[in-house]
């Protein structure tokens, strides 16, 4: 397993792996899963703040995904972050989810993130 930087090219699959948690969970707070749109900014809109977007790449295949986000809008929170976690059904129980946080906390610029919000 290779944790690295999200592409374009996982998009599909991380929505995927999101759309799952929609339909058979209240996890994620959502009743409509969002479209492949919605993953494009997710991820150009992390890039330009210079925070994690990760995929866990087993064999080709995304086994899950971990980012780092703003907290909230208001300036106030700029230095504060939470991480969103979620994992293919089938990829669960085997500490996939632990090695996909450590990598985006490392990954988190410092300076500049003074708390965690999870």
């Amino acid at each position: 397993m290779t944790i690295r930087p999200a592409t374009a090219a996982d998009l599909a699959e991380v929505a995927a792996i999101y759309a799952h948690y929609v339909a058979t969970s209240v996890i994620t707070f959502d009743e409509v899963a969002p479209e492949a749109a919605f993953w494009e900014e997710r991820l150009r809109e992390l890039d330009g703040r210079g925070l994690p977007f990760l995929v866990a790449d087993v064999e080709g295949e995304v086994a899950g995904y971990a980012y780092a986000s703003q907290w909230r809008p208001k300036p106030a929170y700029r230095h504060s972050v939470e991480d969103s976690i979620y994992l293919a059904p089938g990829r669960t129980g085997r500490g996939l989810a632990g090695r996909c946080w450590a990598s985006c906390c490392r990954a988190v610029p410092r300076p500049g993130c003074a708390r965690w919000w999870r």
